[in-house]
């Protein structure tokens, strides 16, 4: 698969294996996460959780797991601050698939200068919500054949300095895509519906609506099985369309940190990360 990724890459970019940061790098984004989670002793709010589509993407085997520390081993989200720190003046962050908030969390309130925008079916957590000054809402109809039944709607929030922005619609509704056009983000996390389609179709959705800066990275979580196929694909499509730098592929913790085992984690930047 290095090869192929060698062949077919204008640049001769071949995915690593391991970022060019050590631990001792990334000491103070760890500190700086574990105080964020610290904050709140209880993510779980039983009567969204009841109302939701999909369990706010927490399956019944972590369920237990939600509220224990994630212990000091490096995180997708330390990786993350790490970069949006080192590499952007100001990082515009969108978060596709929030689940429950505690990566976006995390990024919320060590990210500054910043602005952050949500994605997902789901609507906002109250746990998140109850942090967040409210601004304003839109709303707008749902397309009958999703699984989705309420209206989708676009709310507005600060959090100090900061604008942040909660979309609850489904990921494959391009009018829910549109309300985010031009939205010109340099650090996009994807962790909503783990297909192949469906982060392909994420790739058309950014590509249409103009919503990547000129200088970006872009992480996707659970590239186990098929997923993995389907990042290299995306990671073609991305270096025909704006000459990708750098590809990662790492074994690294998610949100729940040591209280699950390390999965598959795709960076890509139309930069080097050094």
């Amino acid at each position: 698969m290095i090869n192929w990724i060698r062949r077919t890459f204008k640049g001769g970019v071949a995915p690593k294996t391991a970022v060019p940061f050590s631990k001792s790098d990334l000491q103070q984004s760890i500190r700086t996460n574990r105080a964020s989670l610290a904050l709140i002793d209880n993510w779980i709010d039983d009567k969204a959780m009841a109302a939701s589509y999909f369990n706010y993407g927490v399956p019944d085997f972590i369920k237990d797991k939600i509220n224990k520390p994630i212990g000091d081993s490096i995180t997708y989200t330390d990786l993350m601050l790490h970069i949006g720190k080192k590499y952007f003046e100001k990082v515009n962050y969108l978060e596709i698939g929030v689940s429950l908030g505690k990566n976006f969390f995390q990024m919320l309130n060590a990210l500054d200068p910043a602005d952050l925008t949500c994605f997902d079916i789901e609507e906002i957590n109250p746990v998140l919500e109850q942090r967040l000054e409210w601004k304003d809402k839109t709303e707008w109809d749902t397309p009958a054949d999703s699984i989705k039944k309420n209206r989708s709607s676009l709310k507005t929030y600060t959090f100090g300095n900061k604008n942040v922005r909660y979309l609850s619609g489904d990921v494959w509704d391009t009018h829910s895509w549109a309300r985010l056009e031009n939205g010109r983000f340099n650090m996009i996390f994807s962790d909503a519906l783990h297909s192949p389609e469906a982060i392909l179709f994420e790739f058309e959705m950014l590509v249409k609506y103009r919503l990547t800066a000129e200088r970006f990275v872009i992480v996707w979580d659970d590239l186990e099985g098929k997923m993995k196929n389907a990042f290299y694909k995306i990671a073609r499509k991305y270096d025909e369309t704006f000459n990708i730098k750098d590809i990662y592929l790492l074994q690294v913790n998610g949100w729940i940190g040591e209280n699950e085992r390390p999965h598959a984690v795709g960076i890509i930047s139309n930069f080097p990360i050094e």
